[in-house]
């Protein structure tokens, strides 16, 4: 045995010692860790919105008090980070705009410059869209007759599903209330008749609509949400792609080990370490051996950048410590299966970066498998990467255990049984 670790020291040190293979195997995946790391951790662009009231009613300031409500939940529900809420309303005629708006000055008083510069401000893609308000909005809601709120979008750009879900859901609100207003005092004209002429009507649809709205603000039925199990990672997409590029850099460098194990047969070095009163058997392992310890340090940096730059790795150190320790088995495994199956390290080269670019993608390493067919899923799992980011994902949003992963450890360590005994018997010595 102590043949085979001398045979492994020297392979890794040879490997950290090489340029090419220090720049593609180790600093290569950690630059990209952290590019993407620092591109996806400086918060979401907000979207501003401008708003332009020119009716200046009690029921227009009603409808914004809606749209700022709906603004506001929907950057609870979207995580807004310290950089800024996700979404912003920015309304001209009022007395105080929020300084991250960037307005140029007061625009209350200036209603004349409201077109130009909500206008500017959709050219220059400073605002998503621009909702406006017409003269004549409450006097037509009194009168029940039918109202449009203008929208005028950017040609460039488009808003979030959530920010327009949000003015859809104040706009069905305010539109809600005003209907059983107006049905309520169509249904006293008919029941009193002259009787309810004599009232103010605007009096009487005031006070209705207020009813209306205490009684909509008391909701006699609430939804609430609950999971089945409570999710330990935040709603970014660094969770999803960090371990993606992890998973995917060691693969690819265990795959390319077969070039090292062919070349190293062509040229005759392997032969020549054969004529050492070593085993042949305990000469191949230590060039395993090497090639996986190497694989376990690429991993290690890889999740060590990953979780500088905010991914949530878990809170269980040694399950995540066993998805490194098998996967990084199970990709040598395949390696190993590849330099039996090739016959020089040209072929060897080619083939590994095709598996790798095709097993990576498949796999789950560059998007969820959630957003793809069931059948792609299913084809998907064909790649280790697949097993490997359900594994990472049990315990990042799930709040997994190590009961929680050990199916997905066991198909890993069945794939890398396979692959070795595969290896092993191919393997030509000569």
């Amino acid at each position: 045995m102590r043949y085979l670790w001398i045979i492994a020291q020297y392979d890794l040190l040879r490997s950290l010692k090489d340029r090419t293979t220090f720049l593609i195997g180790l600093l290569m995946p950690a630059l990209m860790m952290f590019i993407l790391g620092r591109a996806m951790t400086q918060g979401q662009p907000t979207v501003e919105i401008d708003l332009i009231d020119r009716d200046g009613s009690a029921l227009s300031r009603q409808f914004v008090a809606l749209l700022e409500d709906e603004i506001t939940a929907a950057n609870t529900e979207s995580g807004s980070s310290s950089d800024g809420p996700a979404f912003l309303l920015c309304a001209y005629h009022a007395d105080s705009v929020p300084d991250d708006c960037d307005l140029d000055g007061d625009l209350s008083d200036r209603p004349g410059d409201w077109d130009s510069t909500a206008d500017k401000r959709l050219e220059d893609t400073e605002a998503y869209g621009t909702i406006i308000i017409e003269p004549g909005f409450a006097a037509a809601l009194r009168a029940g007759e039918t109202v449009e709120v203008l929208f005028k979008r950017s040609d460039t750009l488009s808003a979030p599903t959530l920010a327009t879900q949000k003015i859809d859901a104040a706009i069905s609100r305010m539109g809600g209330t005003i209907a059983i207003t107006n049905l309520v005092l169509r249904v006293a004209e008919e029941s009193y008749g002259d009787s309810f002429a004599e009232l103010d009507r605007t009096a009487a649809f005031d006070d209705v609509l207020a009813g209306v709205e205490s009684a909509w603000t008391d909701r006699p039925v609430e939804v609430r949400a609950e999971s089945t199990k409570g999710s330990s990672a935040s709603l970014n997409g660094f969770n999803q792609s960090g371990p993606g590029i992890a998973v995917m850099f060691v693969l690819m460098f265990m795959l390319n080990a077969a070039t090292v194990l062919v070349y190293e047969r062509e040229t005759g070095t392997l032969q020549r370490l054969y004529s050492l009163p070593v085993r042949r058997a305990l000469i191949l392992g230590g060039k395993i051996l090497g090639q996986y310890l190497y694989g376990l340090l690429i991993f290690v940096v890889l999740i060590v950048v990953g979780a500088l730059m905010g991914v949530e790795w878990g809170r269980d150190i040694v399950s995540i410590a066993l998805i490194v320790l098998v996967f990084t088995l199970t990709a040598t495994a395949l390696g190993v299966a590849l330099a039996t199956v090739v016959r020089t390290s040209a072929q060897a080269s080619s083939v590994s970066m095709f598996m790798g670019l095709t097993l990576a993608p498949i796999g789950g390493a560059w998007w969820p498998l959630e957003i793809v067919p069931d059948f792609m899923k299913m084809i998907g799992h064909i790649s280790p990467i697949a097993w490997a980011m359900d594994a990472f994902q049990e315990l990042m949003w799930y709040n997994g255990t190590l009961t929680d992963i050990l199916p997905m450890l066991g198909v890993l360590l069945g794939m890398a049984a396979v692959f070795f005994a595969f290896g092993v018997w191919r393997f030509k010595y000569e």
